[in-house]
């Protein structure tokens, strides 16, 4: 068995392999290729065969106010006389350890079959959440409303500090690579409007290509007031499109913005997550807790015990006695939601899948806490 970086020699398979596995066209598939990058692409061979392809796209997750390298494993196509051989699991294990190679400490997904990939070691860490509107409800927004149009050559430079300010306050959110921000600028099917609102405090990236629907394809607001103004802009569309659509938060900035009722939500999914490196990935996100100290044994996975020291938001982590007071015992299965702070040490412990005094529980609730995770893409 062979696993390869993809040449342009294996945009034909790459073509078949995604119209046999998701119902792609040829030009469905040859831009999405195109704007995530045949770099990203690998190509298994067995027995001289190809026998799957997929994408591993470099970016980051943020948790508590800082960027976690991580890689995102997408679109893995296996075809189909290759199929129900166990071929998934070898696949997610190579692209974890190609991920760890260039850097990678987490590694995430969507999961079509979630027990196949939990058994790989990757668990639930975060939200995919669509919410709907009625236009004619964000008129009534009181929001003095301040907007520039930004041309979409060259609308990155403009919305990206804007996009990272954001994340700051958030968990989950991407650390973008080029593949994300090519896929919210699509002008495949149509082409998006981008507007800057306030002094920089917010934009929206606007598709009107849907009879009676504005889409919000992407869009961030560092404050309350940019939140407002995105909601009431989107509002002057009302008399040509009925609803908006958007991606966002368990707790939501445009549904707290909202002035009544008028929104749904529409779509949930929860993301996947594997900790490639438990020390490293424990040390490199940030935390809210006051400085404090305890130790994190994984059991059955890999890394053992680490005991975590936080100091001004920031943690170190070395090798930890597990006899010790302070230790919190979690599954390594459950180490990502727990990490993410999708599941909080209380929850894990009643779960049955995390063993600690309560003391212990109660410490790492704190040490872990945070806004809910989510993301903005389908990857």
């Amino acid at each position: 068995m062979v696993v390869r970086k993809a040449a342009k020699a294996d945009l034909s398979l790459i073509v078949d392999a995604y119209r046999l596995a998701f119902a792609f066209d040829e030009e469905r598939t040859r831009r999405y290729v195109e704007m995530t990058g045949l770099d990203c692409f690998r190509v298994l061979e067995r027995s001289g065969q190809s026998a799957a392809v997929w994408a591993v796209v470099p970016c980051g997750h943020w948790f508590g106010g800082r960027s976690v390298p991580a890689a995102n494993i997408a679109h893995v196509a296996i075809q189909p006389e290759f199929r129900g051989g166990g071929l998934a699991a070898e696949i997610l294990d190579l692209s974890c350890e190609d991920a760890r190679r260039d850097g990678a400490m987490l590694a995430s997904l969507f999961a079509s079959t979630r027990p196949v990939y939990r058994r790989a070691g990757f668990n639930l860490a975060g939200h995919e959440m669509v919410y709907e509107a009625e236009t004619s409800e964000l008129y009534k927004v009181r929001q003095e409303l301040r907007s520039r149009r930004v041309p979409l050559d060259g609308a990155r430079n403009v919305l990206e500090p804007i996009y990272r300010a954001a994340c700051v306050g958030q968990s989950g959110l991407l650390d973008r690579n080029d593949a994300h921000w090519n896929a919210h600028f699509n002008t495949a099917a149509s082409v998006p409007s981008v507007f800057v609102f306030g002094d920089d405090e917010g934009y929206a990236v606007l598709d009107t290509s849907k009879p009676g629907l504005i889409e919000i394809r992407d869009w961030a607001a560092i404050n309350g007031a940019a939140a407002r103004q995105i909601l009431k802009f989107v509002g002057t569309f009302s008399t040509a499109f009925e609803k908006t659509r958007w991606h966002g938060a368990p707790q939501d900035a445009l549904v707290f913005a909202m002035p009544d009722k008028g929104w749904r939500l529409v779509h949930q999914e929860e993301f996947l997550i594997r900790v490639l490196d438990p020390a490293l990935a424990l040390s490199a996100r940030g935390y809210a807790c006051a400085d404090t100290e305890c130790t994190l044994a994984v059991d059955g996975g890999v890394g053992g015990a680490h005991r975590i020291s936080i100091g001004s938001g920031r943690a170190t982590c070395a090798p930890g006695a597990i006899d010790g007071d302070k230790v919190l015992s979690v599954q390594a299965s459950n180490l990502a939601s727990l990490y993410s702070g999708f599941r909080s040490a209380s929850f894990l412990h009643r779960a049955g899948v995390a063993d600690g005094d309560p003391e212990t529980v109660a410490l790492a609730d704190k040490v872990f806490a945070g806004p809910s995770p989510w993301v903005a893409e389908h990857f």
